[in-house]
């Protein structure tokens, strides 16, 4: 039976109705805009090429106190990639731009790979990123598309106090686009090539396309629509191919200014061969700290067979209504995900594939690749519905926030198999490994395990934001959360089944000063919580881990002109972690408790912290050139521990101590070379850790530093843009994707983008 097929069918059938309303929306523009009402052909409007640029700067958003409010009177740094920053690099994936962000380092390509303020989001679960303000990924291990995104909001810290269960280095939400006033329809095409020194087995050209359609459905504009699909094919410089497809249909009906109705739609899917990077070889016993020395096969070595594959697809459906009620503005958005991800490979990310035995990888090791096939499904069921309104005169005025938020939550990791290894004469060396010696699959049923969880969480929230004067801003914020999990692997359900049950508490205050009309000063203290679950387990076997509890002490400076041409924000930070749940880097060879043989054995850290200050600028000194700058120094380390009090001052993994990124766009104002533009980039990321502090596979990582470029030209109504990431073809370890296994930085990579606004 294949539990997928009913799931490809609704997709492929929603997919091609979707392909027939862009087509029928663009021909329609195409005949409004050559006849008049009347029927006579008209003239088209000349096309004006302009060298002006959009803004990178966006004053205000909602995120981060789910009010409108200027970035300048917030308490805490939000840092904000509009459509403009998005689209001048030319970015057909998130991952294309997350290098950017300043504060965040990617790990994995997945949804939830990566590390805010030093301190890690990847696992089962995607508390810390948001879309349009609700949790729910419907692609957890593919890159996410940024076709349908308008903007990037990266609200930094522990935020529990509006969003509820969370990691505290902060919250990554994305917007996506909605239904506009104003008919427009964008098509866009790109095409890439690796440039750089490619050799590996995989493809090396890439494409994508977008179409993009919107406006009102009939003569009023009462009934808005959007539709946008993008379909592509992105190999990585590795191996293979990365096949997908998103489909994001929305409706808007507006009653009035202030009340209406947005519902929007996605179904997403992406296939490609499974690839778990590259190992670390040691040359030496030591594997632990500044004295571990160990290098790595090409970067194009591959150690997955080419049946070795991964799947990733969901549906989404989601609703937003604002309207207002007297005094009162009410606002209530709900978001339902049914997502589905399937890995089946020949597996290297675990110790036990080295042969002789190993912790580690060794010059003389070879590999006993391990069968491994999981299909995991997850179920979001989430909403959050709040009223605010403005109490009391101008000189001590209160915007008052109440809400509830919560919802359903269902996590199935099914593991078909875990093992058995390969034999000895099926070994693959670690350079120049000989691949598809193994025509199929062994039979599943080793290792399996069947973890079923249930998710229901439920949280009041209040919050206060209090305008003294004309230059002090108070916040205030208060939040209880009731959170019961439960579950357990249904093949033993005797012995594994779990329920836990939290009653907990989170607060946030801040303080805003304007010491000059262009500059504040800022202060705040927050909290975030986030609760254990039944996929961890102690060395015992149990799964009932308490709570972890995050804390932040944050101050700063913002600047702005008066025409906002100029914008910078200077942040210090401190974060303390509280029961932290760490790998221990082994795996159960028994059943142990509810644990089943190559279930990973994790343990309860004492305390961790990240220290750091941060800089941003958005400058754009004249119309027709844009900058951005930033800068993250931090470290984050262990500081507590009462199992390995030797891991104290041992910084976590994938938390660079500096990092930064530049970017830099010019057009050509006047002249025969108006509507050329230039571009560029670099991203920096300095030295970090690989693997766990507390085990003995903890290594450095090089830093790393890329430089990107891109031209840009307008002829008549086309945009036409060529980027080239990783000019000088640096070759480079991006990130540790576990303990064991690396992650390659991409070789240079050409991408030529042609796009068209009816």
């Amino acid at each position: 039976m294949n539990p997928t097929a009913p799931a490809f069918t609704r997709s492929s059938r929603m997919f091609a109705l979707g392909l027939l309303l862009p087509v029928a929306s663009i021909w329609a523009q195409l005949q409004e805009s050559a006849k008049s009402e009347s029927g006579d052909v008209v003239k088209l409007d000349a096309f004006t090429v302009t060298a002006a640029i959009e803004t990178y700067y966006q004053e205000s958003s909602s995120m981060a106190t789910k009010l409108p409010m200027n970035r300048r009177d917030i308490a805490s740094s939000l840092s904000i990639m509009n459509s403009t920053a998005i689209e001048d690099r030319n970015a057909v994936s998130l991952v294309d731009v997350f290098g950017y962000v300043t504060g965040a380092t990617q790990s994995q390509a997945s949804i939830n790979g990566f590390s805010f303020r030093g301190f890690p989001n990847t696992g089962a679960y995607t508390q810390n990123i948001q879309f349009d303000g609700i949790m729910g990924a419907t692609l957890k291990k593919a890159a996410t598309s940024a076709a349908n995104v308008d903007s990037l909001e990266f609200l930094k810290g522990p935020n529990s106090v509006l969003y509820g269960q969370m990691n505290p280095g902060g919250l990554l939400n994305i917007v996506s686009k909605s239904p506009m006033e104003i008919r427009q329809t964008t098509v866009r095409f790109t095409a890439g090539t690796y440039a750089g020194e490619f050799t590996g087995p995989g493809k090396k050209n890439t494409y994508s396309g977008s179409i993009d359609t919107t406006g009102p459905i009939g003569s009023g504009k009462k009934l808005l629509y959007r539709m946008v699909i993008d379909v592509g094919e992105a190999p990585t410089s590795r191996l293979g191919f990365d096949r997908y497809y998103s489909f994001y249909p929305s409706l808007t009906y507006k009653w009035s200014k202030s009340t209406y109705l947005t519902l929007k739609g996605e179904t997403s899917k992406d296939t490609r061969p499974q690839d778990d990077g590259v190992l670390p070889i040691f040359t030496n016993n030591i594997a632990y700290g500044e004295s571990a020395n160990y290098y790595t096969a090409p970067h194009n070595t591959i150690y997955q067979d080419s049946k070795d594959r991964a799947l990733d697809y969901g549906h989404a459906l989601a609703a937003n209504f604002h309207t207002t009620l007297g005094e009162w503005t009410l606002r209530a958005q709900a978001r339902s995900v049914w997502h589905v991800d399937r890995v089946t490979e020949f597996t290297i990310n675990n110790a036990n594939v080295y042969s002789p035995s190993s912790a580690f990888a060794k010059p003389t090791s070879v590999l006993r690749r391990q069968y491994n096939d999981v299909l995991n499904g997850h179920r979001y069921n989430y909403g959050d519905m709040n009223a605010y309104r403005i109490f009391g005169p101008e000189k001590f005025q209160h915007t008052v926030l109440v809400g509830v938020g919560g919802g359903w939550e269902f996590f199935g990791n099914r593991r078909l198999a875990f093992g058995p290894n390969q034999t000895v004469a099926q070994a693959i060396s670690l350079i120049n490994p000989v691949l598809d010696q193994v025509v199929a699959y062994p039979p599943n049923g080793t290792g399996a395990t069947d973890v079923a969880t249930d998710w229901v969480s439920l949280g009041e929230y209040f919050s206060d934001q209090i305008k003294l004067g004309s230059k002090t801003r108070i916040s205030l914020g208060v939040r209880h959360d009731s959170i019961k999990i439960n579950g357990g692997n249904k093949l033993n359900l005797t012995t594994t089944k779990f329920s836990n049950n939290y009653s907990t508490w989170t607060k946030q205050f801040g303080v805003v000063y304007a010491l000059v009309p262009s500059l504040s000063a800022y202060g705040s203290w927050s909290q975030s919580l986030k609760p254990g679950s039944n996929l961890s387990f102690d060395s015992a076997g149990n799964s009932s881990f308490p709570p972890e509890s995050g804390e932040q002490i944050e101050g700063g400076l913002k600047f702005e002109t008066a025409n906002q041409n100029l914008n910078a924000t200077f942040a210090v930070y401190e974060i303390t972690r509280t029961n932290v749940i760490v790998p221990s880097g082994t795996n159960f060879t028994v059943a142990t408790g509810g644990a089943l043989p190559g279930q990973a054995i994790s343990r309860l850290d004492g305390e961790q912290k990240s220290k750091g200050m941060e800089f941003e600028v958005q400058w754009q000194p004249v119309p027709n050139w844009q900058l951005q700058i930033g800068v993250a120094k931090s470290r984050a380390q262990i500081t507590q521990s009462i199992r390995n009090p030797a891991s104290v001052g041992s910084d976590l993994a994938n938390a660079p101590r500096l990092s930064g990124n530049f970017w830099n766009r010019y057009n050509i104002p006047s002249g025969p070379l108006k509507g050329l533009g230039f571009g560029g980039g670099i991203i920096h990321v300095g030295k970090a850790w690989a693997g766990d502090p507390t085990t003995a596979v903890y290594y450095r990582l090089k830093a790393w530093t890329r430089t990107d470029a891109s031209v840009y030209f307008k002829w008549t109504n086309y945009n036409v843009a060529l980027n080239v990431q990783n000019v000088f073809d640096k070759r480079y370890i991006a990130s540790a994707q576990s303990a064991l296994t690396l992650n390659t930085g991409e070789q240079r990579k050409l991408s030529l983008s042609i796009s068209r606004r009816f």
